[in-house]
C-alpha cells in the first residue's frame, strides 16, 4: 500500500517492506515489493494461497520435504533480486498446462530437489526405485497432509514469502 503524505513513500501491503522497489521491474501488483510479487504469481500459478503455502511449510517443519534443508538466512536467498530458495512441487501428471489446479501439489522442495534430485528420481525404472524417503514424499505428500490445512496463525496480517520463516526461525 502507498501511505500519502508530504514525501510519499513505498510499503509493501504483505511484507511491510519501505524499500522502494526498482522503477523497471515487473510487478503485477504494483502495492507489492518485487520478492513478495513474485511469491504471488507463484501461489496463484499452482493455485495456492500465501496461507495455503505458510500451511505447507510449517507442516514441513520449514524445510524442504525431500533433503530436509533449511534456507540459509544470511545467503543472498532473501534477496529480491534472486530466485526464491523454495519451489512449488505438483505432480505433472495430473494437469497437461503451465498451471496447476491445486489439488496436486505435493509439497514445497528447495530447488535442487524440485529441478534436479525428484525428476531424476522420478526417471528411474520403477525396480531402481527404492528409496525410502522418496517413495515416502511420493506416497504422503506433506501438502495433502492433515497438518497442512490451513490455522490462523497461517493467515497473519503480514503472511509476507519469508515472514513466517523468519518467525520460525526466530523461535515465534
Amino acid at each position: 500500500m502507498i501511505i500519502p503524505d508530504d514525501d510519499e513513500y513505498f510499503v509493501c501491503a504483505l511484507c511491510g517492506d519501505e524499500e522502494e522497489p526498482n522503477p523497471r521491474s515487473r510487478r503485477h501488483d504494483k502495492e507489492l515489493c518485487v520478492r513478495c510479487n513474485r511469491l504471488q504469481r507463484q501461489v496463484w500459478r499452482y493455485g495456492l494461497s500465501i496461507a495455503k503455502m505458510n500451511a505447507i511449510l510449517r507442516a514441513q517443519g520449514w524445510a524442504c520435504a525431500l533433503c530436509r534443508e533449511e534456507p540459509d538466512y544470511e545467503s543472498d536467498y532473501l534477496r529480491p533480486d534472486m530466485p526464491t530458495f523454495w519451489q512449488i512441487d505438483h505432480d505433472h501428471s495430473c494437469c497437461n498446462t503451465p498451471y496447476s489446479c491445486g489439488g496436486c501439489v505435493r509439497g514445497i522442495l528447495c530447488r535442487e530437489c524440485n529441478a534436479i534430485r525428484l525428476p531424476a528420481y522420478e526417471r528411474l525404472p520403477e525396480t531402481l526405485q527404492d528409496s525410502t524417503r522418496f517413495n515416502d514424499y511420493l506416497n504422503s505428500p506433506p501438502a495433502r497432509s492433515s497438518e497442512a490445512e490451513i490455522r490462523d496463525a497461517d493467515k497473519m496480517s503480514n503472511p509476507g514469502p519469508f515472514s513466517s520463516i523468519m518467525d520460525a526461525f526466530f523461535g515465534m
